[in-house]
């Protein structure tokens, strides 16, 4: 009896083993495989982390299940060292972040705010999010701000203004917001939701592309700042989200903005939703890098990609650039404050001729994502 479960346990670690390596050969595959065509790769991206860890104990098991030739599951782990490297910092001893900036550096904010909810004055009281969000900026006192998510409202009795307020009370004297669309319950000038740049230096350029050929327009901003005698350009983006909190009920109001037949996406399920979002975000990448590379300065770009650093989406966008946090961080860095601990989904990358001094990632509950700080040493 106690030999024949030995057996079953041998016999089901080398299935688990076997399987585990497959995956993990298939998962390393993502930054090349474009998810347009195989879906599956989607899913290969956002559960990476964990397949790795899975890679980690099958090559131990290996050593008891297949003896002579365990070294070659080991080597196998080298196989997804263009995702592991995407995903993981390893400056475990150079990530404690100094709130005094660093001489002769420019420090930069990227912040998904998630509208600055609430900013109704009703309930935006003393410890609102929205209050802790815009304390954080103040404290943090970065010399340009680039903000997704960001939604503007008339100062009025019922409202804040979150423009008037970062601009007269901040001192962030230039702005450029990318509008992606304007309020239809509420119509005014100054109610608008988009991507937004704040800068203590003055803006001297700007301008917009739109990715998305619908209704539901969402723009990559860019503002060329002057610091100094130098111009360095800022770019900002927020790729589609994948609306996986959205109901069925509500569906359909989302959906006539990102697709004209709407009956293919109105009854969807999340896993479903999310291989569809991941390839409008795959077009909206190709959109993006191809701006990037006509930039003619050196530049930063600030996103939430809604896409994982494993993914096509990140590899697309980032080859050729430096990624703030793998220069500076250690671990995974969520930015994401939900769903798993893994979700690194917002970036700040820069051109080759910037350089990051130092990176910071705090996990401040003031939006659904975290604030990503990084001070830039300038060409």
């Amino acid at each position: 009896m106690a030999k024949a479960i030995v057996t079953i346990l041998k016999n089901a670690t080398k299935t688990f083993t076997l399987a585990t390596t497959a995956i993990y050969i298939a998962a390393s595959l993502t930054p090349y495989i474009n998810p347009i065509y195989c879906s599956i790769f989607t899913f290969l991206a956002l559960a990476f982390p964990y397949i790795l860890l899975a890679m980690v104990l099958a090559s131990f098991l290996a050593f008891f299940c297949f003896k002579k030739y365990a070294w070659m599951f080991v080597l196998l782990l080298l196989v997804g060292t263009k995702n592991i490297i995407a995903t993981t910092g390893f400056h475990r001893f150079t990530a404690t972040f100094k709130q005094k900036k660093p001489i002769a550096t420019l420090r930069l904010l990227s912040w998904n705010v998630n509208e600055f909810y609430p900013s109704e004055r009703i309930f935006d009281t003393a410890n609102s999010p929205r209050q802790r969000a815009l304390a954080f900026i103040k404290k943090i006192n970065a010399d340009v701000i680039c903000l997704q998510d960001f939604h503007n409202y008339p100062n009025d009795e019922r409202y804040r203004s979150n423009i008037l307020y970062i601009r007269d009370s901040l001192e962030y004297q230039y702005y450029y917001c990318s509008v992606d669309r304007q309020s239809e319950h509420m119509p005014s000038k100054d109610d608008f939701y988009g991507s937004i740049i704040f800068s203590k230096f003055p803006i001297v350029d700007t301008g917009k592309t739109a990715y998305n050929s619908n209704n539901y327009l969402e723009h990559l901003a860019f503002a060329e700042i002057l610091i100094g005698q130098k111009k360095i350009r800022f770019y900002n983006a927020h790729l589609s989200s994948m609306q996986l909190t959205t109901d069925r009920k509500n569906a359909g109001l989302i959906y006539t903005y990102i697709q004209d037949d709407t009956a293919i996406l109105f009854n969807k399920r999340k896993l479903e939703r999310i291989a569809i979002f991941d390839s409008f975000h795959v077009k909206q990448a190709q959109i993006v890098k191809q701006q990037l590379n006509k930039s003619p300065l050196p530049f930063v770009f600030c996103a939430d990609l809604n896409s994982v650093p494993s993914s096509y989406v990140y590899h697309h966008i980032s080859s050729g650039l430096q990624d703030a946090f793998l220069q500076k961080g250690f671990g995974w860095g969520p930015t994401y404050d939900g769903l798993s601990h893994t979700l690194r989904i917002d970036v700040t990358l820069l051109s080759p001729q910037l350089k990051v001094v130092q990176h910071y990632c705090p996990k401040l509950k003031a939006s659904d994502h975290y604030p990503l700080v990084t001070d830039i040493a300038l060409p």
